[in-house]
C-alpha cells in the first residue's frame, strides 16, 4: 500500500506546485518558469549525484542508446506538457487546469497498450477512468 501514499503525496505536492505556479505565472512566462524550475532541479540533483557517488553509475546507464533515447523523448514530452499546463493555468486558473489535466490516466492506459502492449486496466481502474471522464465533462459544461 506504500504506492498509494506515495502517489497521494505526489498529488498533494502537484496541487501545491500548481497553486504556487498560478502566482509566479503573473510575473514569468511559461517558458521562463519552466527554465528556472528545470535549472533548480538540475543543480539540486547534480549536487546529490556528486555527493552520493551515484554519478558514475548514471553515466554508465546513459551509454545505452535506448535508455538515452527514451529519457530524451520523455524529457521533451514533459517539457511540452509543462509549457502547455503552465499556459493553461495562466489562461484559466490552477484548479480548472488541474482538473482537466487529471484525465492523463486515460492516455496512460492507451499508450501503455499501444507502445508496450501492456494492459494496465482492471475493473476498479476502469471505474475510475469513467469517473475521471464524467468529472471533466462536468467541468467543461459548467466552466465555459
Amino acid at each position: 500500500m506504500t504506492w498509494f501514499w506515495l502517489a497521494l503525496s505526489a498529488a498533494v505536492l502537484w496541487g501545491l506546485g500548481y497553486t504556487i505556479n498560478q502566482n509566479t505565472l503573473k510575473v514569468f512566462s511559461p517558458l521562463e518558469l519552466l527554465f528556472f524550475e528545470s535549472l533548480i532541479i538540475a543543480v539540486i540533483l547534480g549536487i546529490y549525484l556528486l555527493i552520493s557517488g551515484k554519478l558514475p553509475t548514471l553515466l554508465i546507464k546513459l551509454q545505452d542508446w535506448r535508455n538515452l533515447g527514451l529519457i530524451a523523448l520523455s524529457s521533451f514530452i514533459y517539457m511540452a506538457a509543462s509549457i502547455l499546463i503552465f499556459t493553461s493555468i495562466n489562461s484559466s486558473n490552477a484548479t480548472i487546469a488541474a482538473i482537466i489535466e487529471s484525465c492523463y490516466p486515460i492516455f496512460t492506459v492507451i499508450f501503455a497498450f499501444l507502445i508496450f502492449g501492456e494492459i494496465q486496466l482492471n475493473l476498479i481502474s476502469a471505474l475510475g477512468f469513467v469517473l475521471i471522464i464524467a468529472g471533466i465533462i462536468l467541468v467543461k459544461l459548467y466552466n465555459h
